[in-house]
């Protein structure tokens, strides 16, 4: 279904990579004051922390969170993706890019978000996915990512091949 002209949309990876960002960070900061804690700083454009390391964006607040606040932005891309897919599956628009697009941020950002977030628990011990190896189960972390992302991948390749706008 994807044609070459498609890979045009490639370029506009930065406002999907900030939309992406808005996303996770927003499932943080809506978690963490629901719990109690109030929202100090929420950033949502890359850059770098004084020690020198980059980051996409981050949130800060004040108070005790649990687990829950760390885990949102993946619940977060379950729901998100799941949705997605529920839609693009049977809406069928004239305009092919404004269906590539809805692709790109409902399905793709999750999985992208998801799986670079997941590697990071092995790599970086201050990323979410680390966080979370820390504090609950490894066997409950690693199966809720692998079957998520799996899923990711065979809903991404059904919405190519089975939708309606793939038959078209």
């Amino acid at each position: 279904m994807l044609r070459k002209r498609d890979l045009l949309w490639l370029l506009a990876y930065p406002l999907y990579q900030i939309i992406g960002t808005i996303r996770h960070e927003a499932s943080h900061a809506l978690t963490a004051w629901l719990e109690g804690a109030a929202i100090q700083q929420f950033v949502f454009l890359p850059g770098f922390h004084d020690n020198g390391y980059f980051y996409w964006g981050y949130v800060s607040w004040q108070g005790e969170t649990t687990w829950l606040t760390t885990a949102a932005p993946y619940l977060c891309d379950l729901l998100t993706c799941g949705l997605a897919f529920a839609i693009l599956m049977w809406w069928i628009t004239p305009h092919r890019w404004l269906w590539l697009n809805a692709m790109v941020i409902g399905m793709a950002s999750p999985l992208f978000n998801s799986l670079y977030n997941y590697a990071g628990g092995f790599f970086r011990s201050g990323s979410d996915a680390a966080k979370l190896l820390r504090d609950l189960p490894d066997s409950a972390v690693h199966v809720y990512f692998v079957f998520t992302l799996a899923g990711y991948f065979v809903g991404i390749w059904a919405a190519l091949r089975f939708s309606r706008m793939a038959r078209r």
